[in-house]
């Protein structure tokens, strides 16, 4: 079974008609915010709550990407693919990490700074997001102590990500920036189909 994933902030909407068009699958909203403050606790809350089994795979973008990697841990997948995700902490890019304090003051904003120009769609997702969600999540990220199990990883990668600077390891990379998932659906999924795992 594929599981989608969106960024923080965002919503399954990301993954729009080309996606659903292409793979079988649950495309899941983050539940509501519960006081979890680390990953881990999210992706075990995710993986009940979801129905995740061991040999299911997790597409995920950004913060979609992370929870991929920590149920990874958690559980055995097929597969796991990051579209302008990260691995570790260390992936993201460092003025985020000199300045994410700054996200307990006003995280909704930063995020969209952080992003650059948002797509509409995105920017109305941003607006009903949960704050505490965002806040909690962001400062999750530079806590987080990546991926450390071995499992099929399919990195896809924008080359203009300001947000997570192109990854060592990244399989394709593709002409956009943090939200390929969105402006370059068509390649990403190609790019998917490419390079699944049997």
């Amino acid at each position: 079974m594929n599981h989608f994933y969106p960024g923080m902030g965002a919503t399954s909407s990301m993954y729009g008609a080309a996606w659903r068009n292409a793979f079988d699958g649950h495309f899941h909203d983050w539940p509501a915010w519960r006081g979890e403050e680390t990953m881990g606790h999210l992706a075990e809350r995710i993986i009940t709550e979801h129905h995740i089994k061991q040999g299911d795979t997790i597409i995920g973008t950004s913060l979609g990407g992370m929870i991929a990697c920590e149920i990874a841990i958690l559980i055995e997948l097929k597969q796991i693919v990051l579209i302008g995700s990260a691995q570790s902490k260390e992936d993201v890019s460092q003025i985020l990490s000199i300045l994410h304090p700054l996200i307990a003051l006003a995280p909704i904003p930063f995020l969209q700074m952080a992003s650059g120009k948002l797509p509409g769609a995105l920017a109305e997702m941003f607006a009903h997001s949960d704050p505490a969600f965002i806040r909690n999540m962001s400062k999750a990220i530079f806590k987080w102590e990546g991926l450390k199990r071995e499992v099929p990883v399919l990195r896809i990668h924008g080359i203009h990500d300001a947000v997570i600077p192109m990854p060592k390891g990244t399989k394709h990379a593709i002409g956009g920036g943090h939200l390929i998932v969105m402006t370059h659906p068509l390649e990403c999924i190609e790019a998917v189909k490419a390079e699944r795992v049997a």
